[in-house]
């Protein structure tokens, strides 16, 4: 499974090169990875301990966790995205709402750059858990890999329009022939001088 990365600039999301499969308590803490493919600037990996089994990772897995909960979880956390508040902020009020839930606290990332981005992958897995488990009460662990795949895919389609074709590089100062006088100044053809292969 490719690990997600968030450019800084733009918020894309893209390979970060770095591949994990059937590993677990995997651990990442202050990875950086670039280019971003749309605008050329520096991404991050979202700090923090995952399990990745086949293609799956397993998430919020006990099995009091309800559809209400994960809702209103889903809420919270798109309420902290949009009034921009502190990755301590979220932590306390899902700790306070949602006591079931605070293990989910303890692993938010600590930069808000970070913090948003990991909040829109956590609210698309959780649309995709409240999707596919209505009426059922087991051990839930999900596919993300669709979900990020798709995410990749946005953002190729972003840095790479369809039609487009990188234009050659426009030369800066006219070719020199090799039988022309070299323009160092020294009077012989630029084969013999400066066009030498060395």
């Amino acid at each position: 499974m490719h690990i997600p990365a968030f450019c800084d600039n733009c918020g894309a999301v893209f390979r970060s090169g770095i591949v994990v499969e059937n590993s677990i308590n995997i651990t990442f803490s202050g990875n950086r990875a670039g280019p971003c493919p749309v605008c050329g600037g520096v991404g991050h990996i979202p700090d923090g301990v995952f399990n990745f089994i086949d293609n799956t990772i397993e998430i919020l897995s006990a099995p009091k966790r309800t559809l209400n909960e994960l809702s209103h979880l889903t809420n919270i956390l798109r309420e902290a995205k949009e009034k921009h508040r502190s990755p301590d902020e979220v932590a306390e009020k899902i700790r306070e709402d949602l006591p079931e839930l605070s293990s989910v606290a303890d692993l938010l990332p600590k930069t808000r750059s970070e913090l948003y981005a990991f909040l829109t992958l956590i609210v698309a897995v959780i649309g995709l858990l409240t999707q596919g488990s209505h009426g059922s009460n087991n051990t839930s662990t999900i596919t993300v890999n669709q979900t990020i795949n798709q995410a990749f895919l946005e953002t190729d389609k972003v840095a790479k329009p369809k039609g487009s074709v990188k234009a050659p590089a426009k030369r800066i100062s006219p070719k020199i022939g090799r039988n022309e006088p070299c323009p160092c100044g020294s009077g012989k053809k630029y084969k013999k001088c400066c066009g030498q292969p060395q």
